[in-house]
C-alpha cells in the first residue's frame, strides 16, 4: 500500500521521528529556556547537594564495617541500631520533649509576634531584636549559665530562696526532665518562633481585622476566624521546623540527661558515632528512621500551605496597629521580663562564669581569676579559628540570601513544573541530626571524584553550613511571598518592566525584612556550627566553634564559656547592624 503523502509530498512515516523530536524539544524547551533555564539549574544544584548525599548514607547503611576499610552488604547496622538499648524509651522521651515544647513555645510565641507585629505595644521593634539575641546565644554556653542557676546542689537560685524563709521549699533541678524543657524554651525555642513568625504578622493587611471588627465581632472572634485561617500557613510552617529542631536537638539533652541517664534519640545516633569503635552504618540507620517519621509530616504541611489563597499584601495593603488600650504598658513590662530572663540573666552568670576559678564553686578560699581569658587569648590558632569562622559565616549569609530568595520565588511565584520537588527537597536536609548530615557531606567530598580536591578546604564547610540552613530560610521567603498579592508584579509587566526588574524593584523591597532574617540566621548557623562541620573541618579550616568544642571535651568549661562569649559579641554585633538596617525597610515596621 502506498504510504500517506503530507502536503509537501513526504510520506508519513518518515515525519514521525521529526514529530518524536519536535516533542523532544517541547520538553526540553519547557525547561532549558529562558527562565526555566535558571529554575532549572537551581533545582539541579540543591537536587544534587541535598539528595546525593542522602542517598550515599542511605547506602552505607547496609554497609558492615569501619569506614575507610573493607566492607560486606548486610543489615547488620539496623540491627545494632533498632536493638540498642532503651530505644523505645530514647523515641518516647524525645516525643514527648518535642510535644511539650511545641506547644507552649508555639502559644507563647504566637502571641508574642502578635503584639511586637499588630499592636502599639511600646518598644515593640526593639523587644523582637531582644528575641533576635536570645537565638544567636551559643546554647551550649546557655546551658552552662542556666546550671550555674539551677544546680539542684550549688545553684545560685537556689541557695537565694534557701535563705529566705517560707520559700525553702523551692528547689529547681536543671538536670530533669522539666530543666531539659526550661534551658530549650529559654535559649530559643520561643524566640525562632517570634523571629520567624513577626514578619509574617507584620504582613498581614489590617484591613482584615479592621473590617471583621467593624461588622461588630469580637477581639477574640476576629482573632480565631480572620487572623488564624490566614495565618494558618505561617504557622504551620514554624511548628513543623520546631518539630524538626526538637527531634535533631542533642547537646542540651546530652548534658542535662546525662545524671539520670535520659536519652533522646538524637543522643543515641551521637553515642553511636563518638564511641570508640565508631558505628557510622548503625547511626546512618536511626537517621534514617528519623527521615521516614518526617517524610509524611513534611507531605502535609506542603499539602496545607499550597492549598488556597493566603495572600495578605497587595496593592491596597494597610498596616495599623491595633491600640491596646490600658494593657499596652503591662503588655511592655511582661515581654521586657521575658526577654531580660531570656538575654540578659544567663548573659551575665556566663560572663561571671569565665572568671571563676572552678566553674559553680563560690565557697573556695580563690574565687576570682583571669587565667581562663589569658589561656585563651594566648592560643596560637585563636586568630586562625576567628578569621576561618568570619569567612564561613558572611559567605554563609551572602549565600543564604541569594540562593535561597530564589529557590523561594521558583517555589511560591512561578509555574514552573518540578518546583514541588524543589519544595520537597528543601526540607529533607533538616529531618537528619547535623553530625548525621556532616557524614553525609563527608562522603560525598571523599566520595565524588570531581569534588574530591576540594575535601579541607574552608569552601566545604560552607556549603555545609548553608545547606543545613536551607529549610528554615526557604520557609521563612516562602511564607512572606505567600502573603505578597501577584497583582503588585502583574503592574509591573503591563507597563513592560521586565521580570528581573519586577524581581529587583518590586519582590525584593518587600521581603527585605525577612531576607535580613534570613542572613542573620544563617550567619548565627556558621558561628556556633559544631555537629555538621567538626567530621570536615581541619586543623587549618577548623572555625571557633569547634574549637570551643575541644574545650567542652576536656572539660575546661570555663575557657568554653570565654570561647562562647567570643561568638556571642560576633553574632550580637552582626544583628545589631541587620537590625539598624531592617528597620528602614519593608512593610508594617512601625516604631
Amino acid at each position: 500500500m502506498a504510504s500517506v503523502e503530507t502536503a509537501q509530498g513526504a510520506p508519513e512515516q518518515l515525519l514521525e521521528p521529526e514529530r518524536k523530536r519536535s516533542r523532544f524539544a517541547r520538553f526540553l524547551s519547557a525547561f532549558f529556556e529562558g527562565k526555566n533555564a535558571i529554575y532549572t539549574l537551581v533545582l539541579i544544584v540543591v537536587g544534587f547537594l541535598v539528595f546525593y548525599p542522602m542517598i550515599l548514607l542511605f547506602i552505607n547503611s547496609f554497609q558492615v564495617g569501619q569506614m575507610g576499610q573493607e566492607t560486606t552488604w548486610g543489615l547488620e547496622n539496623w540491627r545494632i541500631a533498632l536493638s540498642a538499648p532503651d530505644l523505645l524509651a530514647a523515641l518516647s522521651n524525645t516525643i514527648n520533649l518535642t510535644l511539650v515544647r511545641q506547644i507552649i513555645s508555639l502559644v507563647i510565641g504566637v502571641l508574642l509576634a502578635w503584639l511586637i507585629a499588630r499592636t502599639d505595644m511600646p518598644g515593640r521593634n526593639w523587644m523582637e531584636f531582644g528575641f533576635w539575641i536570645v537565638f544567636l546565644m551559643p546554647t551550649l554556653p546557655m546551658t552552662q549559665a542556666w546550671i550555674l542557676l539551677m544546680d539542684p546542689d550549688r545553684g545560685v537560685l537556689n541557695q537565694l530562696f534557701a535563705s529566705i524563709p517560707l520559700l525553702g521549699w523551692i528547689k529547681f533541678d536543671i538536670f530533669s526532665w522539666w530543666g531539659i524543657i526550661w534551658v530549650h524554651l529559654m535559649t530559643g525555642t520561643i524566640a525562632v518562633k517570634v523571629m520567624l513568625l513577626t514578619p509574617a504578622f507584620r504582613n498581614m493587611d489590617s484591613s482584615l481585622e479592621e473590617a471583621s471588627r467593624v461588622h461588630g465581632a469580637s477581639n477574640f472572634t476576629t482573632l480565631v476566624r480572620i487572623v488564624a485561617p490566614v495565618m494558618a500557613p505561617a504557622i504551620l510552617v514554624v511548628t513543623v521546623l520546631g518539630i524538626i529542631r526538637s527531634l535533631e536537638a542533642f547537646e542540651v539533652e546530652l548534658i542535662l540527661g546525662a545524671p539520670t541517664n535520659l536519652e533522646v534519640f538524637s543522643t543515641k545516633i551521637y553515642r553511636l558515632i563518638i564511641q570508640n569503635d565508631p558505628q557510622y552504618g548503625a547511626a546512618t540507620a536511626l537517621g534514617s528512621v528519623v527521615l521516614l517519621i518526617m517524610l509524611p509530616l513534611i507531605l502535609f504541611q506542603q499539602w496545607v500551605t499550597q492549598k488556597g489563597n493566603h495572600a495578605t499584601v497587595s496593592g491596597k495593603f494597610k498596616s495599623q496597629p491595633y491600640a491596646l488600650g490600658f494593657w499596652r504598658w503591662p503588655a511592655f513590662v511582661i515581654v521586657l521580663i521575658l526577654v531580660l530572663t531570656m538575654s540578659v540573666v544567663p548573659l551575665i552568670f556566663l560572663l561571671i562564669g569565665t572568671f571563676m576559678k572552678l566553674y559553680g564553686f563560690f565557697n573556695i578560699a580563690e574565687v576570682w581569676t583571669l587565667d581562663h581569658w589569658r589561656i585563651v587569648m594566648e592560643r596560637p590558632d585563636l586568630i586562625q579559628s576567628l578569621s576561618n569562622t568570619l569567612i564561613i559565616c558572611f559567605a554563609t549569609a551572602i549565600l543564604s540570601m541569594l540562593l535561597f530568595s530564589i529557590v523561594a520565588y521558583v517555589i511560591v511565584r512561578t509555574q514552573y513544573r518540578p518546583r514541588g520537588i524543589l519544595d520537597f527537597t528543601v526540607w529533607l536536609p533538616s529531618t537528619l541530626p547535623g553530625i548525621v548530615v556532616g557524614l553525609g557531606m563527608l562522603w560525598l567530598f571523599l566520595g565524588f571524584p570531581l569534588f574530591k580536591p576540594l575535601y579541607g578546604t574552608i569552601f566545604v564547610l560552607i556549603i555545609s553550613t548553608v545547606l543545613v540552613s536551607i529549610t528554615t530560610g526557604t520557609q521563612v521567603l516562602k511564607t512572606n511571598l505567600t502573603q505578597l498579592g501577584s497583582e503588585l508584579e502583574e503592574a509591573s509587566w503591563v507597563h513592560g518592566a521586565s521580570w528581573w526588574y519586577t524581581y529587583r524593584r518590586i519582590v525584593l523591597p518587600l521581603i527585605a525584612p525577612a531576607m535580613v532574617v534570613v542572613g542573620v540566621f544563617g550567619f548565627a548557623i556558621a558561628a556556633r556550627a559544631t555537629s555538621h562541620v567538626v567530621l570536615l573541618a581541619t586543623s587549618d579550616t577548623r572555625p571557633i566553634s569547634v574549637l570551643q568544642l575541644s574545650y567542652m571535651s576536656d572539660g575546661s568549661y570555663e575557657a568554653a564559656s570565654v570561647i562562647g562569649v567570643i561568638i556571642l559579641f560576633l553574632t550580637v554585633g552582626v544583628a545589631l547592624v541587620a537590625r539598624l538596617f531592617g528597620v528602614k525597610v519593608g512593610l508594617g515596621r512601625n516604631g
